[in-house]
């Protein structure tokens, strides 16, 4: 991929990633956005940053959950177009740059979300510093990512759908390449630790950590669902910033 393109701007990319989205049973639906919503719970009056917001759906629904404002940032032109469409008629926003290049506003909202993004930057360090700072007293973090034991090795999923699941290299952090949706792509990798420490250390209080078990009534498919049953696909942490 020419590294002046961003993965979801390549149109069989985007095609095939909204084929997806759209596939029953698709684990986006199935499990990541169910407890990504259990954990954000009420969303009444808060102001929300969502870093890579893709199609800015969740801002869409936020809002009309009452929330007060709505800004995502997308880094992926096709993306960053789709979002637009997704939030007209809302008082929705959508920023067009990187997370990495994203800077925040002292103390400007209540939640800061991420959504399956953060595995796209290497250095997150100066991301959740960011986070930190444009929350205001007790609001929240809420992010969600491809499970470290996904992420440590993509060797399985060469054989197409996955019926095995190999960690490997684990505690080596880094890009790990694979092919997906039809097109390479670059992610990183991160451990369960670095993940902890990042938290800690940026100066947030932690609140919950999930992960992505299946619930029954999330799946038309009872072999779908015993299949997620075997490993977790999705990391969720949730985090406040000390009033």
């Amino acid at each position: 991929m020419p590294e002046d393109k961003e993965f979801y701007d390549i149109p069989e990319v985007l095609e095939n990633y909204l084929a997806h989205r759209r596939r029953p049973d698709n684990p986006n639906n199935a499990l990541e956005r169910p407890l990504f919503l259990e954990l954000a719970g009420d969303l009444s009056n808060l102001d929300i940053i969502d870093l890579g917001c893709g199609d800015a759906s969740f801002g869409k629904e936020a809002l009309l959950q009452g929330a007060s404002s709505y800004e995502g940032v997308e880094v992926s032109e096709a993306m960053f177009d789709v979002a637009r469409k997704t939030l007209v008629g809302t008082s929705g926003k959508v920023h067009h740059e990187s997370i990495e290049k994203w800077r925040a506003k002292d103390k400007q909202v209540d939640l800061v979300s991420s959504r399956l993004a953060l595995n796209y930057v290497e250095n997150l360090k100066p991301v959740f510093q960011e986070v930190y700072k444009s929350l205001r007293p007790g609001a929240r973090m809420i992010v969600s990512v491809e499970h470290p034991v996904i992420t440590s090795n993509f060797a399985s999923l060469a054989e197409g759908r996955r019926t095995t699941w190999l960690v490997d290299n684990y505690f080596k952090p880094g890009a790990r390449m694979h092919m997906w949706l039809g097109s390479e792509v670059t992610k990183y990798h991160h451990t369960l630790e670095e993940y902890f420490d990042l938290v800690y250390y940026a100066g947030f209080e932690l609140e919950r950590v999930r992960e992505s078990c299946p619930k029954r009534d999330n799946f038309l498919s009872q072999k779908e669902y015993e299949r997620r049953l075997r490993i977790p696909l999705f990391l969720f942490i949730a985090a406040r910033k000390p009033k």
